[in-house]
């Protein structure tokens, strides 16, 4: 049977805040923050904790077995998609010309490209393991049940903290096309850059945008895991 990728829960998420906090040159302390059920609290409105409660009292799901086949295919398919977005991510910026007045915007355009493009295959997948889980175990209808809710009011929360990674590439572009005689505050006058600094920033876009992917998988890899452990329980 295909074994579902193994995961940890909330390293991916931690990965990325440790990117984002370096390249953004600041700090970041979980132990600051609410805890999970206060800040959960604060994203759910009247109407989502009635949706939430509908989906704990679903009852779906055929009462027949996991079916192993559908379980493979769907891993084998978030691992396909993965190793796709991961070529293109690494290819970011090859496209992209060297001129002597480089500005961010065509940067910027691309890496939103490749961004969108992770975002709408996380989304795919998930929606289609989702599906695929009411058809399964009553367990696994619940659970895709529960998990719509989340996914639905989420949504906008998680949009808007993507969408800032961008702002962090743009001072990290500033920052290595800056030759390093201004940032030392050494001398006003203009100098030359590194001759490296577009390949450094290509490496941290791609770094970042490989951080985000896994985050945006590890919710369809916590489905499958689900499946998966699902069927094996099962006789």
């Amino acid at each position: 049977m295909t074994q579902v990728p193994s995961r940890q829960p909330g390293v991916a998420r931690s990965r990325l805040l440790q990117l984002t906090a370096s390249a953004a040159s600041t700090k970041t302390d979980d132990a600051s923050l609410p805890c999970v059920a206060e800040r959960l609290g604060r994203l759910f409105g009247l109407g989502d904790t009635m949706s939430l409660d509908s989906a704990l009292a679903f009852r779906g799901g055929q009462p027949a077995r996991v079916q192993r086949a559908v379980v493979e295919q769907l891993a084998r398919e978030l691992a396909t998609t993965r190793r796709a977005l991961i070529q293109r991510i690494q290819r970011y910026g090859h496209e992209t010309e060297a001129d002597d007045a480089a500005t961010f915007e065509p940067y910027l355009n691309a890496w939103l490209t490749l961004q969108r493009k992770v975002a709408a295959s996380s989304r795919q997948l998930r929606d289609k393991v989702r599906k695929a889980m009411k058809d399964q175990s009553p367990t696994l209808a619940r659970l895709a049940e529960l998990d719509a809710v989340f996914d639905h009011t989420m949504a906008s929360y998680t949009s808007q903290c993507f969408s800032r990674i961008s702002t962090v590439l743009e001072q990290q572009f500033q920052t290595l096309k800056t030759p390093p005689e201004q940032l030392s505050g050494h001398t006003p006058q203009a100098g030359n850059p590194p001759a490296d600094w577009r390949h450094r920033y290509c490496e941290e876009a791609q770094t970042l945008l490989l951080a985000e992917l896994d985050v945006r998988l590890e919710p369809v890899l916590g489905l499958l895991e689900a499946c998966h452990n699902e069927a094996s329980d099962s006789p």
